[in-house]
C-alpha cells in the first residue's frame, strides 16, 4: 500500500500565507483596524448595492439546489463608487445539527486600478437573521496583485436582498505571492476561507453527520 502523496508545488507558500492573513483579519475585527497606508487598502463603511436574481430550486422554499448571480457596486459615505463585484452562489447542504442552509459563493471584484477574486460560504440562515459573514480575498491584477484581505458584508434592515453593509480591506504580504493558475487560486481562497467562515460541519449529538433529508436508507 502507497502511504505518500505528492504536495503541489505551491503549498508551502500557500501554507505560509495563513499567518498574514490570521494578522489581517485580527486587526480588522479589533477596535482600531490598522491604518491606510502603501502596502494597505482599507474601505469601511461601505454601501454595497446589489441587483439580485435568485432562483428557487422548489419554489417557494429556499432550500438546496437554490442557486443566485448579483451585480454590486460598493459606495463609500461620500458617494463615491470604488469598485464593482460579480458573484454566484448556491444552497449546496442543510446543516445536519441546527438546519441552518449552507452556501458557497464565488465573487470577481474590479475596481479602478485591479482586481480580486473572493470565494467562500455563508450560512444562509443566519445572514437572512442580519449575521455579519466574511470571505478572504485575494489580489489577482494590478495594484492588488500579491495581496490578500477580508471581505465582510451584513444585509441592511431596511433592505437586506438589494443593500448591505461592507467593508475591504488587503495587505500586501512578504513574498507577493501569485496564484498563477485556477486550481493554485481556489486553493488559497479554501484554506484562507476555511479560518474566517461558519462551521461548516460542527459535530451532531451521535457524533457523526446525519444523511440528507430524502436520502434512501442503507441496505
Amino acid at each position: 500500500m502507497n502511504t505518500t502523496f505528492a504536495l503541489p508545488g505551491h503549498s508551502p507558500a500557500i501554507a505560509a500565507l495563513a499567518a498574514s492573513f490570521v494578522d489581517l483579519a485580527q486587526s480588522a475585527a479589533s477596535a482600531e483596524p490598522p491604518a491606510d497606508g502603501p502596502d494597505l487598502v482599507l474601505w469601511e463603511d461601505l454601501t454595497e448595492h446589489v441587483d439580485l436574481d435568485y432562483r428557487f430550486a422548489n419554489p417557494p422554499v429556499h432550500g438546496p439546489g437554490d442557486w443566485d448571480t448579483y451585480d454590486s457596486t460598493f459606495v463609500t459615505a461620500d458617494g463615491e463608487r470604488v469598485g464593482s463585484l460579480k458573484g454566484t452562489g448556491r444552497i449546496l447542504y442543510e446543516r445536519s445539527a441546527d438546519a441552518h442552509l449552507m452556501m458557497y459563493y464565488r465573487e470577481e471584484i474590479t475596481f479602478p486600478d485591479g482586481t480580486a477574486q473572493t470565494a467562500g460560504w455563508v450560512d444562509g440562515t443566519a445572514i437572512l437573521g442580519g449575521a455579519w459573514q466574511r470571505f478572504p480575498i485575494v489580489g489577482t491584477g494590478g495594484r492588488y496583485e500579491g495581496m490578500i484581505g477580508l471581505r465582510s458584508f451584513q444585509p441592511s434592515k431596511e433592505a437586506p436582498h438589494s443593500r448591505y453593509h461592507s467593508h475591504l480591506v488587503l495587505r500586501e504580504v512578504h513574498g507577493g505571492f501569485r496564484p498563477s493558475t485556477t486550481e493554485e487560486l481556489d486553493r488559497v481562497l479554501s484554506l484562507l476561507g476555511a479560518l474566517v467562515g461558519p462551521a461548516v460541519n460542527p459535530p451532531t449529538a451521535s457524533g457523526r453527520l446525519e444523511p440528507p433529508v430524502g436520502a434512501a436508507p442503507a441496505a
